[in-house]
């Protein structure tokens, strides 16, 4: 198993231009990750409520996983739980997929990154979702901060939000700091 990631502090507005363009250029869909009873996917990913603010104040938030259209994820269950009704669905068995982790805007005071990444970097279609995807970041970066991509639109609030990598009641040290 080969893994890839990246990180990209972005804005509402700046996810907006990412994910057009993403899925301008490949046939994709997303389906909705964690622990649920029905598959919650869309076309779309720009269309949703929670896109660009994080409701958690930490780096994990809100999860999709991104399959090429003609893919539908294989949901795994936990033998833990009592409930036949209820699955997970995460990359664990979707070898041909890239899991979205979408930061954003928390309580006007902080900004978590997007993370990209996938654990199926060896497979063919995995490799080509998380390559289109991390082109499609590169687009729209005004720069690069300590290995993090930082959006146009997210570098003009460098002096008005903490750069948050870990959590917001974290100390102020693990922030991405701007000079």
């Amino acid at each position: 198993m080969l893994s890839r990631s990246f990180r990209i502090f972005a804005t509402k507005e700046d996810l907006i231009r990412i994910f057009l363009d993403f899925q301008h250029n490949i046939k994709i869909h997303y389906f909705k990750c964690g622990r649920i009873y029905d598959l919650i996917e869309t076309a779309n990913i720009t269309n949703g409520a929670f896109l660009g603010i994080s409701t958690k104040g930490n780096h994990t938030n809100n999860r999709w996983l991104v399959c090429h259209k003609d893919v539908i994820p294989l949901k795994r269950k936990n033998n833990m739980c009592q409930d036949n009704s209820i699955f997970f669905l995460d990359q664990e068995l979707n070898e041909s997929s890239v899991v979205i982790n979408i930061g954003g805007i928390y309580e006007d005071k902080a900004l978590f990154p997007t993370e990209i990444s996938t654990i199926w970097y060896e497979n063919i279609e995995s490799k080509e979702l998380y390559t289109m995807l991390k082109k499609s970041c590169e687009k729209y970066v005004a720069c690069t901060k300590n290995g993090y991509l930082i959006g146009k639109d997210a570098y003009l609030y460098k002096n008005q939000y903490r750069f948050c990598t870990i959590g917001i009641d974290s100390p102020q040290i693990y922030d991405l700091k701007f000079e």
